[in-house]
């Protein structure tokens, strides 16, 4: 279910493209480079260690994906 989470929050920022989230160029960085290191984190506690539970980690990339989500259903159709 993570995984699934996970992939469609990227699908999500390859669709919105230029304005990703925030008015400012330095918080969608830190959105992005978080996103990366949820990612990441997610590779390394499936493959090799396990860092946290696959519950808790389900409940962070929820909260880390609201914004994201938050942006999408916004977002006018052209």
């Amino acid at each position: 279910m993570t995984l699934i989470v996970l992939m469609l929050g990227l699908f999500l920022l390859i669709y919105l493209k230029k304005p990703l989230l925030f008015s400012k160029k330095e918080f969608d960085y830190i959105f992005l480079g978080g996103y990366l290191i949820l990612f990441t984190i997610y590779i390394i506690n499936t493959s090799f260690y396990r860092i946290v539970s696959d519950e808790f980690f389900l409940i962070v990339t929820f909260i880390f994906m609201i914004p994201l989500f938050a942006k999408i259903f916004t977002v006018k159709p052209v």
